[in-house]
């Protein structure tokens, strides 16, 4: 069993120190608290900290456990409840252990002192700046419910639209599965086993069937090669893309790309306006919303043009300026939506509009991309199969004179 070393608070206002041994975090932060000690901070005491990592490894919080408490605590906190028995309350039905010992910190933090959003901000693997800042803003304008029911429906909107995403990528990644499976099995058997008829002759054979048969014997007797080179290519990716000019390049790619480029162009778009809708909603200003907006999107171009946005808007000027040099990411009617939104005052109304705009524009183009791909795989397929199919025959137009 681990032991914690935490500081805290007493019930006289007292700072205090001291170890506690507990199953987790969660365990003693809520023992401590029953005694009258509200915890300020907590860590593994000694060397083994890297347990409570490998938990949260295996037990990470689903988006689908973060909407639950976003709606259910805004239920709770609407029907009177306080905010720290609302947190007492769901940390106690909470089934993830990880998830029960964040709530029980947090409700600790706000025993001492700190507000919701300062403990919410203590686990930013948990919950996002935008969560954060939205919850500061309900905070201060009293509307703590309202914001957790809206940032339950963007999420879940948010989900919808990365679900619709990744279940058209299945079937494309499911026919290129079964495509290299079937190539694989015509390489290193049916290939083989029918050239074994030339055994000897393999210098009379045309080039065509020469170099089908080079590749088939290199995966055949160098597939030790073969899987290393893949697995040593495949970490010096990850590790470029972790870099910083790698990451540009990639995220050049991803806009640019034939038939994904227009869908992550419309993924990002509809992301920006959603995210800047809700916060602007909130109530957050403009240029907090505009750094946090930037910060959800992965895509650095993306990023450069929001920061573009920051600037013109700190300066005085609008939102649309920079969109309006940037069409390749703003379309115009994006640009003129926004722009009524903000002669109009309605700027949060016309964002949502626009999001639930390329919501619908992301189905469209996901339909677009499958009806494409399918095709292409198709010929792709019966094009390296043809290959290999002339690369047997070939031989058999000249088979008399490769038997003597």
């Amino acid at each position: 069993m681990p032991t914690f070393t935490y500081n805290g608070i007493d019930g006289t206002g007292k700072f205090v120190t001291g170890d506690e041994s507990g199953e987790s975090q969660g365990e003693v932060v809520t023992r401590l608290s029953s005694i009258g000690i509200s915890v300020t901070s907590i860590e593994v005491k000694g060397g083994p900290s890297f347990k409570v990592d490998l938990l949260k490894f295996f037990h990470w919080v689903s988006t689908q456990e973060l909407k639950f408490f976003y709606v259910n605590l805004a239920t709770l906190i609407d029907a009177g409840c306080s905010l720290r028995a609302s947190l007492a309350s769901l940390a106690d039905q909470a089934e993830n252990p990880v998830f029960k010992s964040v709530l029980a910190d947090i409700n600790a933090q706000i025993a001492s002192g700190k507000s919701f959003s300062e403990a919410l901000g203590a686990h930013p693997d948990i919950f996002t700046q935008l969560f954060v800042s939205l919850v500061k803003a309900g905070e201060e304008g009293g509307m703590l419910d309202q914001i957790l029911l809206r940032y339950a429906t963007y999420t879940e909107n948010q989900e919808k639209t990365m679900s619709r995403v990744r279940s058209a990528l299945v079937l494309p990644a499911i026919v290129m599965v079964v495509a290299v499976g079937v190539v694989v099995g015509l390489l290193t058997y049916v290939f083989p086993t029918f050239m074994q008829l030339f055994q000897g002759k393999e210098d009379q054979l045309p080039a065509p069937t020469k170099f089908v048969m080079a590749i088939s014997d290199f995966i055949r007797f160098q597939w030790p090669m073969l899987l290393g080179g893949l697995f040593t290519g495949g970490v010096a990716l990850w590790l470029f893309l972790r870099t910083r000019i790698g990451w540009r390049i990639f995220s050049w790619i991803e806009l640019h790309a034939p038939l994904f480029g227009t869908l992550f162009r419309k993924i990002y778009i509809a992301r920006f306006s959603h995210t800047l809708g809700a916060l602007v909603k909130g109530g957050v200003p403009a240029l907090r919303a505009l750094r946090i907006t930037g910060g959800t999107i992965p895509n650095d171009y993306v990023k450069d043009v929001i920061d573009q946005i920051h600037n013109s808007v700190e300066r005085g000027g609008s939102y649309t300026a920079p969109m309006h040099l940037n069409k390749f990411l703003f379309p115009s009617m994006v640009t003129l939506m926004i722009s009524v939104g903000e002669t109009t005052g309605k700027m949060d109304y016309m964002l949502q509009k626009v999001g639930d705009y390329f919501d619908a524009e992301v189905q469209e183009t996901i339909g677009a991309v499958l009806s494409a791909i399918e095709p292409i795989l198709t010929v792709v397929m019966g094009v390296i199969v043809l290959t290999i199919a002339l690369s047997m025959f070939l031989p058999l137009f000249n088979i008399t004179k490769l038997m003597k």
